[in-house]
Parts: C-alpha cells; sequence; structure tokens
C-alpha cells in the first residue's frame, strides 16, 4: 500500500464510522480494529522495503505559489510510530467495544479515529506545513475526546487546548523561521540544511521552541498539568491518546529534529534536566494518589520524563533507548490503563481506599497488572527492564562536563525508585491491601479482558528476545543520526546499569514494606496548589488584565469606543510620516499633482464635515454624511476609478438608507452636551485628519506606482485575459483576501439576525421627538400632518416610478456582472445595484413589510460563501496552477469565460443577502422567534403624559393613546405634590 493509500483508507474510517455506529452503537469498535488491522497488514510490503534500508516517499503539488507539498516519507523513525499508532489502535478499538456504554457513542469513535489520522499524518509527513496542520489535528482532536466525557470533562478539555495551543503557537513559530532561515518547507531538505551546524542564536532559538512544543504534547513541566486532567476522558481515550499517541507525539516531535539539534548545547541541557525532573516530580505525584487513572497519569508524565532526557543526551546509544522505550512504554501503559478500566468495570471503583483485595476474584486480571507493572517498573525479563537497563546507561555517555553524565545517572536511578514504588502501589492496592468484601465481584468477560492482556504480555517475548525489534531501531536511529542503533539484549553481563538495577529494586522493596506507615504521610497533597489551580489562576489573571483593558472603552458611548483607536492610528500614522521624511528622501514635486476639481471636492467634503459636526438632528447629521461621500465618489470618477467610483456611490446611498432606518428608533436630536466636552473630539479629529493627510502625501502621494502594482498592469491582462484590472485583483490575484472578507461579511449578517431578531418588540418602537415640538394649532398644520400620515397616497408617485425602473435596474445589475471581467464593473458592484433596487422595493411599501424571508436572507449568505468555497476547490483542476481558488479558462465563441465569474456570484448572492437582513430587521417590525432565551423584559413603569423613559438619558418614547395613564393614577413625584398644594389651598 502506497502512503497516500495509507491515510486515504485512514480517512475513510471517520466517514464509514459515523452511520456505523448509529446502526450497531458501541460495537463499531469491533468493526474499526478488523478495519486497522487489513491497513497495517497491506503496509507490510511497503515496511519491508524501509527495513531493507529504503526509504518510501510521496510528494504531490499541494500550494505551487509557496512551494508548499504534500508530501510524505516512511523512514525508520516514522514506521515505529506508524506501527504503534496502527496496534495500539487495533486493540484499544476492540477494547471499547466492551468497555463502553450502551448507546451510539458517535463521538468517540468519529473523534477517535480522527486522532489516528492526524497521528498517521503526523509521522509521515516531509513538509513543514503538513507537519503543523497534522500536530493541530491531533491537539483539537484530543480536546473533543476529553470534552466529550460531559461536563466532568469540560475544565480539563480546556486546560489541555489551552496547553496543546502554546505548543502549536511554539512550533508555528519554528516552522516559519525555519522555511525563511533555510528557503524550503521540505522537512527532510530543512533538518538536513548546513545552517544548524554553527549552533548559534538562531539553532538554539528554534531548539528552544521545537523543545516547547514537544514538553506540551510529551507533558513534561511545567506544562504538565494537562494529563492528570485529561483522565475525565473515557479510558480507551487514556489507553491510546495518553499513553500511546498523542502524549508520543510529542516525542516524535523531539526524535524528528533530532537530526539538526542532537549536538546543540541549548537542546541538551534543557529536554535533559527537565525530562530528569519531571521523571522525579512525577514519580512523586503519582504516590501521592489514590484514584487508580491519576496514578497513572502521573506515572505516564514521569515515563516520558524518562524519554525525554535520553532525547536531550543526544549520543546514538541515549536515542537508541528513547525509542526502545517508547515501544516499551506505548504496551505496558496501554495494557495497564485497559486494566485499570477493568477494574473499575467489574469492582465500580477505581479508588484504592474504596477496592477490596481482588486477587482472588480477579485472578487473571491480577497476574496481567503484576506483570504490566513489573515492565513499568524495570524487572526482567521484560521489555521495559531492557529499555531501562538502557536509559541508565545512556546518561553516562552525556557531552558536557565531566560530572554531567553520572549526575544524570543518579537522577535517573531516583526516579526508578520511585517509579518501582509506584508500580508496587497499584499491585498492592488493587489486588492485597483491600478490606472489603469481594462478592458479587468477578472476573471480567473475555472481549474486555482480552485485548487489555494483549500488549501487557506482548512485552515478555520482546523482552526474551529483544533482538527482534533491532532491525526496526536500526533504521530508525540512521533516520536521526545517520549510525545504526546501539546493541539490544537482555543481559549486558555486570554493569553499573545492572547493579543499579539491583539497588533500585531492593529500595523500591523496602518502601512496599513500610507501605502501611508512609501512606498517611504520602497521600497528601505535597504542595499549597496544584498545576490545574495554577493554570485557573493565570486565567482569572489573564482574565481581570482583559477586564482592565475593556474599561477603556466598555461603554454605551460611541466616543469611549473610537478615542483609543483613532488616538493610536493618528500617533502611529503621523510618528510614522515624520520618520520617512526626516530617514528617506521623499520627492519635492509630482507632475499633475493638483487639479482644479480637487479644490472643489475638498471644499464640499469640509463644508459637509462641519454640518456633521455642527448638526443639532439625528437626521441631518445624516445627510450631511451622505454628501461627504457623494463628493468623494466625483473625486473618484474624477480620477478615473470608474470601478471604485460606483462602488462608493452605491454604498453611500444603502449607507444613508441603513442610517435613517436605524434613526426610527432613536431620538430625532443629539442630546445637549457642554461646549467643554465638545473640544477633545474636535482637537483629535483635526489630528487625525492632518496626520491622515501628511501620510498619504508622503507615502502614496509622492511616490512612483509600487512594483506589484506595476506588475498588475503590465501582465494582467497576458495572465488573466482580462481587461479590468481592479476586479482581476479581487477576483484573482488576492482572491482569498476576498474570500476571506466575504466570510466576514456573511458572518456580520448571521451576527445581525442574532442581535436584533431576539430584541423585544417594546424596545424597537419609532421614538418621537423629545424637545424642540411645536403643537399643531392651526388647521394648515393639522392637514399637513394627516398628508404626511397617508403613507398610501405618498408612495404613489414612486410605485409608478418602480414599474419602469426595477426592470432596468435588474438588467443593469444583471449587465453589470457580466462585463465585470472586461470592463468596470463585478460581482461586488452588481450586488450593490442590485440591492438598491430592492431597496427601492421595500421604501414604496406602505406598510413595514419584509422584502424576504429568514430562510432566503441566510441562504443567500450561506449560499454565496459556499459557492466562493466551493470554486476555490476547482482551482485543483488547473493544469498549470493547481492550487485553492486557481482561476480555470475557457472560450466559448469569441467569449473569454473563467471560473472567477462563479465566484464573484458567489460574492453577489452573499452581499444581497445581508443587505436584505438589514432591509427587513431594521426597517420592519420585528417578528417574535420561534425560541427566545428567557422572558421578554418588561416595560418600565409609565410617567404621565404618556412618555416611558428608556436607558439612554434624554430617550423618550412616544406611547400610544390607549397606553397612556391617567395623572391621578401615574403615582409620580409631580403628581403627588399637585395633590397636596391642592389639598393646602382647600
Amino acid at each position: 500500500m502506497t502512503l497516500v493509500w495509507l491515510l486515504v483508507a485512514l480517512a475513510a474510517v471517520p466517514v464509514l464510522v459515523v452511520p456505523l455506529t448509529h446502526v450497531v452503537g458501541r460495537r463499531a469498535g469491533w468493526a474499526v480494529a478488523p478495519a486497522y488491522t487489513v491497513i497495517a497488514a497491506l503496509m507490510i510490503p511497503t515496511a519491508a522495503t524501509v527495513l531493507d534500508g529504503g526509504e518510501v516517499t510521496a510528494r504531490y503539488s499541494w500550494v505551487p505559489s509557496l512551494d508548499v507539498d504534500f508530501a510524505l516519507r516512511l523512514d525508520g523513525l516514522s514506521l515505529v510510530f506508524l506501527a504503534i499508532v496502527l496496534v495500539v489502535g487495533i486493540v484499544v478499538m476492540a477494547y471499547s467495544a466492551a468497555y463502553l456504554p450502551q448507546g451510539r457513542n458517535l463521538g468517540f469513535y468519529l473523534w477517535m479515529t480522527t486522532f489516528a489520522l492526524g497521528m498517521a499524518g503526523l509521522v509521515l509527513a516531509d513538509d513543514l506545513v503538513l507537519l503543523f496542520l497534522c500536530w493541530e489535528i491531533t491537539s483539537l482532536a484530543s480536546f473533543l475526546l476529553i470534552a466529550n466525557a460531559g461536563q466532568g470533562g469540560e475544565a480539563g478539555a480546556q486546560r489541555t487546548l489551552l496547553m496543546t495551543f502554546i505548543g502549536g503557537l511554539a512550533l508555528l513559530v519554528a516552522v516559519v523561521i525555519i522555511i525563511v532561515t533555510t528557503g524550503t518547507t521540505s522537512l527532510s531538505e530543512a533538518l538536513g540544511s548546513d545552517v544548524w551546524s554553527d549552533h548559534g542564536l538562531l539553532t538554539s532559538s528554534v531548539a528552544v521552541l521545537v523543545a516547547v512544543a514537544g514538553f506540551t504534547k510529551a507533558a513534561q513541566f511545567p506544562f504538565h498539568p494537562w494529563l492528570p486532567d485529561a483522565m475525565a476522558a473515557a479510558t480507551p481515550v487514556s489507553a491510546y491518546l495518553h499513553a500511546a499517541a498523542v502524549v508520543k507525539a510529542g516525542i516524535f516531535l523531539m526524535l524528528r529534529f533530532s537530526e539538526a539539534f542532537h549536538a546543540v548545547p541549548a537542546w541538551n541541557v534543557l529536554l535533559t534536566v527537565v525530562g530528569l525532573f519531571t521523571a522525579a516530580m512525577g514519580g512523586l505525584f503519582a504516590l501521592t494518589q489514590t484514584d487508580l487513572k491519576k496514578l497513572m497519569a502521573y506515572s505516564t508524565v514521569s515515563q516520558l520524563g524518562y524519554i525525554t532526557a535520553a532525547i536531550g543526551i543526544g549520543t546514538e546509544k541515549a536515542l537508541t533507548a528513547a525509542l526502545i522505550h517508547t515501544v516499551a512504554h506505548a504496551l505496558f501503559k496501554s495494557g495497564l490503563f485497559m486494566m485499570v478500566g477493568v477494574i473499575d468495570h467489574e469492582a465500580g471503583t477505581r479508588d484504592i481506599r474504596r477496592l477490596p483485595a481482588l486477587r482472588k476474584a480477579m485472578p487473571v486480571s491480577f497476574w496481567t497488572v503484576v506483570v504490566g507493572t513489573a515492565a513499568m517498573a524495570g524487572v526482567p525479563p521484560f521489555l521495559g527492564f531492557v529499555s531501562k537497563e538502557m536509559l541508565l546507561g545512556s546518561m553516562l555517555t552525556a557531552t558536557g562536563p565531566a560530572w554531567a553524565g553520572p549526575l544524570a545517572f543518579v537522577g535517573l536511578a531516583i526516579g526508578a525508585v520511585l517509579t518501582f514504588a509506584y508500580s508496587a502501589k497499584i499491585v498492592f492496592g488493587a489486588f492485597i491491601d483491600g478490606e472489603r468484601d469481594t462478592e458479587g465481584i468477578h472476573e471480567a468477560p473475555a472481549p474486555l479482558l482480552v485485548p487489555a492482556m494483549f500488549p501487557i504480555w506482548l512485552g515478555l517475548p520482546l523482552g526474551l528476545a529483544p533482538f527482534l525489534l533491532q532491525l526496526p531501531l536500526d533504521r530508525a536511529v540512521e533516520a536521526m543520526v545517520h549510525h545504526e542503533a546501539y546493541e539490544l539484549a537482555l543481559w549486558h553481563g555486570i554493569t553499573p546499569e545492572l547493579v543499579t538495577t539491583v539497588l533500585v529494586i531492593v529500595a523500591g522493596a523496602l518502601i512496599v514494606s513500610r507501605r502501611t506507615r508512609l501512606r498517611p504521610r504520602v497521600e497528601r497533597q505535597l504542595l499549597p496548589w496544584s498545576g490545574a489551580g495554577a493554570i485557573d489562576g493565570f486565567a482569572r489573571l489573564s482574565w481581570r488584565a482583559g477586564s482592565l483593558m475593556t474599561r477603556l472603552v466598555a461603554a454605551d458611548q460611541p466616543a469611549r469606543h473610537v478615542l483609543m483607536p483613532v488616538t493610536v492610528l493618528t500617533l502611529l500614522m503621523g510618528l510614522g510620516s515624520l520618520g520617512v521624511l526626516t530617514l528617506t528622501d521623499v520627492p519635492a514635486t509630482v507632475p499633475d499633482l493638483f487639479e482644479p476639481l480637487d479644490a472643489l471636492v475638498a471644499l464640499l467634503v469640509l463644508l459637509a464635515v462641519i454640518g456633521v459636526c455642527r448638526a443639532d438632528s439625528r437626521v441631518t447629521a445624516a445627510v450631511y454624511l451622505g454628501g461627504v461621500g457623494i463628493a468623494v465618489t466625483v473625486q473618484l470618477f474624477a480620477l478615473g476609478a470608474p470601478d471604485v467610483g460606483l462602488t462608493q456611490l452605491m454604498v453611500e446611498v444603502l449607507t444613508v438608507i441603513v442610517i435613517m432606518l436605524v434613526l426610527r428608533s432613536l431620538p430625532v436630536r443629539f442630546a445637549h452636551r457642554a461646549h467643554a466636552r465638545k473640544r477633545l473630539p474636535l482637537v483629535l479629529g483635526l489630528l487625525a485628519g492632518a496626520a491622515a493627510g501628511l501620510g498619504t502625501w508622503v507615502l502614496t502621494g509622492r511616490r512612483e506606482i509600487a512594483e506589484t502594482g506595476q506588475y498588475f498592469l503590465d501582465e494582467g491582462y497576458e495572465v488573466t485575459g482580462a481587461h479590468n484590472l481592479v476586479n482581476v485583483i479581487l477576483v484573482e490575484f488576492r482572491a482569498l483576501d476576498t474570500l476571506g472578507e466575504l466570510t466576514v461579511l456573511g458572518m456580520a449578517g448571521v451576527a445581525i439576525i442574532a442581535v436584533l431578531a431576539t430584541v423585544p418588540e417594546h424596545t424597537l418602537r419609532r421614538s418621537a421627538p423629545h424637545r424642540g415640538l411645536r403643537p399643531l394649532d392651526s388647521d394648515r398644520d393639522q392637514r399637513a400632518a394627516a398628508a404626511l400620515e397617508d403613507a398610501q397616497a405618498n408612495l404613489r408617485p414612486l410605485q409608478l416610478l418602480l414599474r419602469v425602473l426595477l426592470p432596468v435596474l435588474l438588467a443593469l445589475s444583471a449587465v453589470i456582472f457580466w462585463r465585470g471581467h472586461n470592463a468596470p464593473g463585478g460581482g461586488f458592484i452588481a450586488a450593490l445595484v442590485g440591492a438598491a433596487s430592492l431597496t427601492l422595493v421595500y421604501l414604496a411599501r406602505p406598510t413595514d413589510r419584509a422584502v424576504g424571508t429568514r430562510r432566503l436572507h441566510l441562504g443567500l449568505v450561506g449560499g454565496g460563501v459556499s459557492v466562493a468555497i466551493l470554486t476555490g476547490l476547482l482551482g485543483y483542476l488547473s493544469q498549470e496552477h493547481s492550487s485553492f481558488l486557481a482561476p480555470l479558462y475557457t472560450y466559448v465563441g469569441s467569449q473569454h469565460l473563467s471560473s472567477a465569474m462563479i465566484f464573484d456570484a458567489g460574492v453577489y448572492a452573499a452581499v444581497l443577502g445581508l443587505v436584505l437582513i438589514a432591509l427587513d430587521l431594521l426597517g420592519t417590525e420585528p417578528v417574535t422567534p420561534a425560541f427566545t432565551p428567557g422572558p421578554r423584559p418588561q416595560p418600565r413603569t409609565p410617567r404621565t403624559g404618556g412618555l416611558r423613559e428608556r436607558e439612554q438619558v434624554g430617550d423618550w418614547t412616544e406611547l400610544p393613546e390607549d397606553e397612556k395613564p391617567a395623572a391621578e393614577d401615574a403615582g409620580s413625584p409631580e403628581s403627588t405634590e399637585s395633590t397636596e398644594s391642592k389639598e393646602q389651598h382647600a
């Protein structure tokens, strides 16, 4: 089986497991396990090629513009980890079919198989971008599996995501630096580059970043707290992800980058020190646990510390020890996790303090756990003994000062004593020391017990004949340091490692013999805080810091929101422009920079801006604001930019209409403000305008066209076959940017629906002016008011005009869309024209009736974004540029057609949907939603005179006549005072 077909097969499993789980529930595991078995069997010929000393590669162009390939490589190192993923995956899936509760368990199997796909992609990736993407897939799958445990797993899942997110950021920075430094995204080429040989600051920095990324997944200090938190997940998740897969992703990353960093001092010291400290810390914390699963979690942290330290040593023997212990740990720890699930399943608890002595009731489980813990403690003749011996010996090969090796040896020996002690605690706590009655407890059924036994007992023959693993380990070590692995053997003679192992067993036996006395002292919290508490404290601190920042703008006044960004923009633009003027040679003059029309437009804009600032009425301010936009539109047309000018015109028209719809729910006039409060906005506005003008003059107005712009002018037609350069840039050269903006546009529409569709009706009533009203005294005034209220008569001319104008506008919209690739126009402008025609339809209606339905709105927005994304996928069909959003061209007669027109159609639909959302939610009475999150707020108590106070000061709404209370019932202070006065006069 080729590598591509391997990933295709692994990707097919999550797709097929969804309907399968719906049909057979938890028994889907009995189908997934054989599927993984078949995949593993089909990979045997490919694996044989690697074992013979070759490499199996596959490379396909993915993002040619960035030189990113979908590159896969199967060498000795990736073969070892791929075998772990598949073999442990087989037994865990079979175990899950018997362990999980009855039900569909859709999330469990979906994310478990997705994780297996991501892990396989990670170990096979030979491209840095693909490596990072697969790394993040494993993080997300791990998060979802922990969160799938229900409410008890939410906190742990969030902390896990936070820790792995930190590692993802570190890896992303490292990947970017590597690509920029080496000039390639190929992982094998980057690791083999000569740039790492100088061991300078660059090499050390990248090594530290990769180490931090590995620490987060391998649960090394200080990122270890997420692993005990993850025990909220189901036991099969712990057996697969947290014993054999997710944590091994961090180990794999460090081993893979050992090719470049195994001799870098910063790498050696950091990994060795952190690994040994984590091993001892994890062992000590494991002894304090009474929950078997938490104990296993801390023991995993400890064991991964051993492997990390060996990777840090970086010698041939150390890397061999890291690999062999990775294999041994995957076997005994996955089996032990599953055995903890067996114990919990049969005894009903995992707490050592509540467990009875299960040795006689569950003899097979007892001996299986004894074998597994003996392998973990490094007792001969198991594979764990072989790996522990080699780990001890590798510490003595440490480079650096003469005392470094012996010190590392002693540190690992101390950790080994703790390992023996917590391994014994599992056996004695679960099977020997319990005092409860075992009545009703029996051995687990075979479907549950056999998968858990398999990886544990597999360690015995591999320990007796470790040479069976010699060849794959040789190829794995060759992939890292280009030397064969250290010789594996059960017996190496009388060595310091063997003597230390005997001393470790003796010291561990002494601790076990005194376990009754030591247990009360040990089984307590050693520190006043826990890792989870530290993470939560950091989160609370971050929340407080964020709250302090949000207080700067946490108000309903727009000025508070605008003040900070406008101030920062003014400083950046002003200081940046002054810096350019000071440090660079800016041309003094540019020919034809000024035209007489510019002065007229500038005067009109200035007058309109002054009008906006001095307007006391909101409607007047909106009219002046529209005047600013129209003047800018004239300037754009004068500069010869019809595309941008037409867009500006239509946006301005629709914006003013939307503003007017919003103003229906606001007071007619602005609230009074003291003159002093207007000085700061005035000064800030003048400074912002001056800074923007200076920046435009310095950075844009006085320089020649940029190199990129000149390229578009010279090569735009040759590359695209289209004459309208503006549209070509939007839908071809910068189509990904346009797609991002389109997605934001769609989300804005969804946000408008989410916010306004549930607003209570009384908060959207039309507001009457609360001051400056003149009573309608004369008969003429009353007739005028009545005429204004006759909407049907007033709108009749517009309705008659619309019969002719609407078809013209719709036809114009279609023409603008069709010609956009070769003449001024395009999907966005066409959509604005179409939206303007629908706006006229809305304005011509005498009642506040919706233009469309909610389903139509979301269908247009979602359909438009979907069409744009699917059009991007068509780019992979291009023979010349096979990439996302690469346009396809064809000719129908003499007409040049491009897939970019389909992309433009998506833009058209999304923009049209957004405008319809604004019209229907801002311009009509709110419709009660099918589901309301909570009870509607009750209106405030009305005051005398029929005015209801709103939350904003000075904002009042006219009540219908039938809702106006009688003065004597209002209960206001004014009415009470009036009554008392009358009584006094009487």
